[in-house]
């Protein structure tokens, strides 16, 4: 029984480290757009999507 549960529960890292970049990438960019305007979005959600991408990974492998 456990295990079935176990199989259920399978997140898959890259498609979690996608989604916790993109978000992150939204989230630099919009104060980044406050500041420096629309080049200062797109440059901030480049660095902050794959800064989050890499952290959640990270933080995945830490639970294992």
């Amino acid at each position: 029984m456990t295990e079935e549960t176990a199989a259920k529960k399978r997140t898959y890292p890259r498609a979690t480290a996608l989604v916790g970049g993109l978000i992150a990438g939204v989230v630099a960019g919009l104060v980044a757009y406050l500041i420096a305007g629309l080049v200062g979005f797109i440059i901030a959600f480049i660095i902050g999507a794959i800064t989050g991408s890499r952290a959640t990974l990270l933080a995945l492998r830490g639970r294992e």
